[in-house]
């Protein structure tokens, strides 16, 4: 079942959540913006460690192979 159905099977109302970080104040846009630029790092990063683990496993490979 879903959330939905189990609310309407057990007569329960959710209360609306607030957006906590509101638009309409320059302290929130900025707050938004930073938690944006924080996310798009990350995401980088990620690809950037995946880029270095797949020349690590391919010069790994190499060794292993070159031992042989």
């Amino acid at each position: 079942m879903t959330e939905v159905e189990l609310n309407a099977l057990f007569n329960i109302s959710p209360e609306k959540t607030k957006n906590v970080y509101a638009t309409n104040t320059l302290k929130g846009r900025e707050e938004i913006r930073r938690i944006v630029k924080i996310f798009s790092i990350a995401k980088e990063q990620r690809k950037t460690s995946q880029c270095i683990s797949a020349r690590s496993l391919a010069a790994f490979k190499a060794i292993l192979t070159s031992n042989n």
